[in-house]
C-alpha cells in the first residue's frame, strides 16, 4: 500500500504522458525516492533505495540495441558512482541474449517493462 504523498508523486509523472514518466512512477510504487532528468548526462532518471543509487536509461525505439549502450551504462557507472538500470519499454527495444550475456558479467541490470 502506498501513501497519500508517493499517489501524488505517482500521478504527476504518468501525466507527463511520456515513456520515462511511466518508468519512473513504477519506480516510485516500489519505494524508490526517484529524480526525473537529473544533471548526469546520459540518464533519464535516478532511483535510490538503501543506500544503493540506480542510473536508468530508458530505451523505447523500434531498433536492435547493441552493445554501445554497454559501453555507455560502463562509463556512467564509473563517472556518477551509479549501478546502471537499461530499460527496454514495450516491445519495440530488441537485444541479443550475448549482449545480455555480457551486460551481466559487467554489473549491468537489465529489465524489460511493458
Amino acid at each position: 500500500m502506498t501513501t497519500a504523498r508517493r499517489m501524488f508523486v505517482i500521478n504527476k509523472l504518468l501525466r507527463k504522458k511520456n515513456v520515462v514518466g511511466k518508468v519512473a512512477a513504477r519506480y516510485v510504487a516500489a519505494g524508490f525516492n526517484v529524480t526525473v532528468n537529473p544533471p548526469l548526462k546520459g540518464v533519464y532518471f535516478t532511483a535510490s533505495k538503501h543506500g544503493v543509487r540506480y542510473a536508468g536509461i530508458v530505451l523505447w525505439q523500434k531498433k536492435k540495441v547493441g552493445e554501445e549502450i554497454i559501453g555507455k551504462a560502463k562509463e556512467i557507472a564509473d563517472k556518477y558512482k551509479v549501478k546502471p538500470i537499461i530499460i527496454l519499454y514495450g516491445s519495440g527495444p530488441i537485444i541479443d541474449k550475448d549482449i545480455v550475456a555480457k551486460a551481466r558479467e559487467a554489473g549491468i541490470i537489465i529489465k524489460r517493462i511493458r
